[in-house]
């Protein structure tokens, strides 16, 4: 008799144990740019009740009491206790600790180039080194477009990415070339210093820039130096495209480039437009990048 009652008494105690259980759903998302952030661990507090994140961020987990409070952790991220309140379904915005990936580096990145205007035919290469062990990313990249005749827009880059990086600061330095052969009106080349300020989606361009202009109309060759400024910001999903826009100014010419660069699931793309007295293209370009790994020798 005294069997049957505890077993009686603890089928009770069992089934109230489980009809209390309540469903908790939620999602885990940057608080930055509210991108999900998928195999977060969520447990709840004090106990070892836990579960994990999918990929895309979305999590459910059964508690005992909808007011405990669940911790959220996750390599790179501070670690967050969230207090339900009651409440069956959350979404939880967490931060990233001050340790940064660069998904830039170990890349290379081809593009077929077209100009709207002046210059039909095209292509771009884009080269990204590894992560270097004294802090940054070198990478390089030229695109040249043509009629086959006589008009050819050139563009040549390297780039010295995070030199400077903090949690909130990044700091780029550029080098850049730009030449123009426009039919029987002017020849001329450009470079640039350039140094990008990166305080989280804003980027603020500021750098030196000297211009050779060939007038093939007139006698001589006009050289003048002077200052470029520029703004920049990254857009969210699903693309992340930058934008960036740029004016040089000289003494006698201004120069205007802009451009949107993005990509979706290994398609890249990019709208690119550049003026110069009277030179004028817009550039469509579509592309896909391959990464490379560099293995170290064992010695």
């Amino acid at each position: 008799m005294i069997k049957r009652l505890t077993f009686i008494l603890s089928l009770l105690v069992s089934s109230q144990t489980t009809w209390s259980q309540v469903i908790i759903t939620g999602k885990v998302i940057s608080k930055i740019d509210e991108t999900p952030i998928p195999l977060v661990r969520i447990v709840e507090k004090g106990t070892s009740n836990g579960t994990t994140a999918d990929i895309d961020g979305t999590f459910s987990i059964k508690v005992a009491d909808p007011n405990s409070t669940l911790v959220f952790s996750f390599i790179g991220m501070i670690t967050k206790e969230y207090q339900l309140k009651g409440q069956r379904h959350i979404i939880v915005e967490a931060k990233w600790d001050c340790h940064k990936d660069f998904f830039d580096s170990n890349e290379i990145k081809a593009y077929a180039n077209s100009g709207l205007i002046n210059t039909p035919l095209g292509g771009q290469i884009e080269v990204a080194t590894p992560y270097l062990f004294f802090g940054g990313v070198v990478k390089g990249s030229y695109s040249y477009q043509t009629n086959l005749d006589q008009t050819e827009l050139q563009n040549g880059q390297i780039e010295f990415s995070h030199f400077i990086s903090t949690c909130d600061f990044d700091m780029d330095f550029k080098w850049n070339y730009r030449q123009v052969n426009f039919n029987n009106d002017f020849n001329s080349k450009a470079y640039s210093f350039e140094a990008d300020y990166n305080l989280r989606n804003v980027k603020l361009i500021a750098g030196y820039t000297h211009l050779s202009f060939d007038n093939l109309e007139a006698v001589g060759t006009k050289t003048s130096s002077g200052v470029l400024i520029g703004f920049g910001t990254t857009l969210g999903q699903p693309l992340h495209p930058t934008v960036i826009g740029k004016v040089s100014f000289y003494m006698d010419n201004i120069e205007y480039q802009a451009s949107v660069q993005g990509g979706y699931k290994g398609i890249l793309f990019f709208t690119k437009f550049y003026k110069l007295n009277s030179f004028n293209e817009l550039s469509l370009g579509i592309g896909t990048a391959i990464g490379y790994r560099i293995k170290r020798r064992e010695k």
